[in-house]
């Protein structure tokens, strides 16, 4: 972890420095996972609990949140479990139309309500209807 020396005269340089390493030290601490993540064992504890397994993907434009979301669903079809992906970014321009491809391409439903809706409102609804109609990233297998 980066210090600031003491002293009168500090450069905009070593300012710079501490407040990356500050950031670099925080951001590791927060995104490292404090436990093993076993996704196939966590949807099948969700199956038995009669409840759909759901995964958010969150981050900044442009970091890659569709390509991994299709890369997830592609795998956990692989996996034998069927996936159902809920088009959440109801504002910017082309990520509805983004995720139609993919879940064409993967042959995964796609749960759309359109842009400018609620996005909080339209997880809780694809959620529901995972529920409701055993859609959501549930085991198939036998």
């Amino acid at each position: 972890s980066a210090r600031v020396s003491s002293g009168p005269w500090l450069s905009l340089t070593s300012v710079s420095t501490t407040v990356k390493e500050a950031m670099k030290d925080a951001l590791t601490r927060i995104l490292t996972p404090k436990r093993n993540i076993d996704i196939v064992r966590e949807v099948m504890a969700a199956k038995e609990q009669k409840r759909p397994y759901t995964i958010v993907f969150v981050g900044v434009n442009g970091v890659g949140k569709s390509t991994n979301l299709a890369k997830v669903c592609y795998w956990l079809g692989q996996n034998g479990f069927k996936v159902m992906i809920a088009a959440c970014d109801t504002f910017r321009s082309g990520a509805v139309e983004q995720l139609e491809v993919h879940s064409k391409c993967l042959n995964v439903p796609l749960f759309a309500r359109g842009y400018g809706k609620d996005a909080a409102t339209i997880a809780a609804e694809a959620i529901q209807k995972g529920k409701s109609e055993a859609e959501t990233a549930k085991a198939h297998r036998g």
